[in-house]
């Protein structure tokens, strides 16, 4: 038996930073995927032939780990088997080979790293034969990242979990009904500042200049939920407004690099209704209304481009 779940990656609209802080973020699910396959096995293994892994193939008995990419992957998987271990009782006696696939680089921006814990969650509970909803999907997987790294807002793996558009406000979701059909055009960068580091940055501020912090992300808070009506009523050339200047504010709290300031200032020259960098910062995804200028920008510069069409499924599991 083989187990595959189907995780819908993510862009974040607003609210990136400001939410680890309690204020709200806009994030959806996107056309690109993360799939994750559970069989049979002699002893526990990881494996992937991309995601950046290069096919590496990694022994959890052993934890042999020479790469920092492959072992933030092999944390999540363990967690999920310590967890399911704990919380059922099932004590290991079921190995398996957990294969990961994904055409999309980690650590942009995307979700890649929550796509890999919701994915893990569901196919190896399948696996396991439990039969979970997507609200105990949610909360495992949330659960997961907090042990792993700590802190964690619920905003990936929710969103990844339940799909669509959600405004995530500390724990709780909200569905965003989007009468008018959205595009975007999106794509990353090379990033040359982890996620980790931005969010030190973040931090030095708020531990410099607490007042100016709290207005930053107050003022991140406003843009957001303005964002919110607009999304709702389809008023592309508000929303569009509304990303330069929560991009400015991302800009303000430290961020952002050049080569997104670059690429978001010469989408606004250019005539873009709207853009601006989408995530954790330090180069990364960038995401701007639909449009072709966009996307051509983006090539000439050294992006990528992603598929950001909007999904609204949520993460899925199949038997092949």
């Amino acid at each position: 038996m083989i187990v595959e779940a189907n995780v819908p990656l993510k862009l974040t609209l607003f609210g990136e930073h400001a939410v680890v802080y309690g204020k709200p973020a806009i994030a959806y699910t996107i056309s690109e995927n993360l799939k994750v396959r559970v069989r049979e096995s002699e002893k526990f293994y990881v494996a992937s032939d991309n995601l950046q892994l290069k096919g590496i193939r990694v022994d959890l008995h052993e934890f042999k780990i020479e790469n920092e990419n492959v072992k933030k992957v092999i944390s999540y998987v363990t967690e999920v088997i310590n967890y399911f271990s704990e919380k059922y009782g099932f004590n290991n006696e079921r190995k398996a080979l957990i294969e990961i696939e994904s055409n999309v680089d980690p650590s942009v921006g995307l979700g890649t790293s929550a796509a890999v814990v919701v994915g893990t969650v569901i196919a190896y509970s399948k696996f396991l034969g439990l039969d979970l909803q997507k609200q105990d999907i949610a909360k495992i997987s949330h659960e997961i990242e907090l042990r792993v790294q700590g802190i964690a807002s619920i905003m990936d793996t929710h969103t990844e979990t339940y799909g669509g558009f959600l405004l995530i406000r500390e724990n709780k979701v909200e569905n965003l009904n989007i009468p008018v059909p959205l595009t975007f055009s999106a794509g990353y960068f090379r990033r040359i500042m982890t996620t980790a580091e931005m969010l030190r940055n973040v931090k030095n501020l708020k531990d410099r200049d607490p007042s100016l912090f709290n207005s930053l992300i107050d003022s991140i808070e406003r843009v957001t939920l303005e964002a919110k009506e607009a999304l709702i009523s389809g008023d592309i050339d508000r929303l569009g407004e509304l990303m330069y200047v929560n991009h400015g504010l991302l800009f303000s709290l430290g961020v952002t690099v050049p080569i997104l300031d670059q690429f978001v200032s010469m989408s606004r020259a250019s005539g873009v209704k709207g853009c601006k960098v989408s995530g954790g910062g330090g180069g990364g995804a960038v995401i701007c209304t639909k449009d072709q200028r966009a996307e051509l920008l983006m090539n000439a510069l050294g992006g990528r481009i992603v598929n950001a069409n909007p999904t609204f499924q949520g993460v899925t599991v199949k038997l092949i």
